[in-house]
């Protein structure tokens, strides 16, 4: 946290607010001195305030009926996404909620402050999907060992691609490897060279 001072809270706020590039609901502070020479604060940016706000005119603008609740769990910061519009964050394999969850972190990751991964979900939807995946993995290691021939899945987001390869990386009859450019490539899963 940085120190701020002023002739008043308000004026070492509007400081603060202004060194640091945020608007008065992004930050938290404390108040360190007062006395008739002034104010003195810490003050840093909040990230859990900047989503919050973040999310809320997103949201809005978009006319989408859909609410976070963040918590800090100190390595982790979790969001749980409700509301009647969440099909359209989990259709095609969880899509949107992966955007969502990438554009979070990037909001954050502006805002110059070091924060811990941001991680959304809507209610269950990720363990449902990881054993989606798990399942599509098997699957697809048993048809290239079977065909003894390449199988390559859909396109996924990095943190699916993942459950991917590790869900298969103890198999001996297979290996797997990402094709692709940007942010969404495919998994390629063949029969194990030189078995």
């Amino acid at each position: 946290m940085r120190t701020f001072s002023g002739s008043s809270l308000d004026e070492a706020l509007s400081t603060a607010c202004r060194e640091l590039g945020a608007r008065m609901e992004e930050i938290r502070y404390d108040v360190l001195s007062e006395d008739a020479g002034g104010v003195t604060i810490e003050a840093d940016i909040d990230t859990v305030a900047v989503l919050g706000l973040f999310f809320a005119e997103m949201f809005s603008a978009g006319g989408l009926a859909l609410r976070v609740q963040l918590s800090d769990a100190g390595d982790v910061l979790d969001g749980e996404i409700e509301g009647n519009d969440t099909t359209l964050l989990t259709a095609n394999g969880g899509q949107g909620l992966d955007a969502l969850q990438y554009l979070a972190n990037r909001v954050a990751d502006r805002r110059g402050r070091q924060h811990p991964p941001i991680h959304l979900d809507v209610p269950g939807f990720k363990q449902r999907r990881e054993a989606e995946l798990r399942d599509m993995a098997e699957d697809a290691a048993d048809r290239a060992a079977h065909r003894n021939q390449a199988v390559t899945l859909p396109s996924m987001a990095p943190a699916a691609r993942r459950i991917v390869h590790v869900a298969l990386a103890d198999d001996p009859r297979v290996e797997t490897e990402s094709q692709g450019n940007g942010f969404l490539k495919r998994v390629v899963v063949r029969p194990r060279r030189g078995r």
